[in-house]
């Protein structure tokens, strides 16, 4: 399996308190990251736009695939809005 992967996704809010941005990473890729990483979240590097910063994949059991949390900072610092497709450049550390 790859460390280092690239997605394009649409940014979505979480419908609940908090305001959470995420994109949803496919079912493939989710498979192939959950089949090598045992554990429930997965430590990465991720990179939008010009805008890199360290989070962590988290499982998401409703779609058996992984979100990735886009933060206020990095939506701010590279105009994204949900809806937006996004591409991002992510490597697992």
């Amino acid at each position: 399996m790859k460390k280092e992967f690239k997605i394009k996704a649409k940014v979505w809010l979480y419908p609940g308190l908090g305001g959470w941005h995420f994109v949803t990473l496919d079912k493939a890729l989710s498979e192939e990251i959950r089949s090598k990483y045992k554990t429930g979240f997965v430590k990465v590097e991720a990179k939008l736009g010009k805008t890199t910063w360290n989070t962590s994949l988290f499982p998401h059991k409703q779609s058996k695939s992984y979100l990735l949390c886009i933060k206020k900072s990095i939506r701010k610092a590279e105009g994204v809005m949900v809806g937006d497709e996004v591409a991002v450049s992510i490597k697992i550390i």
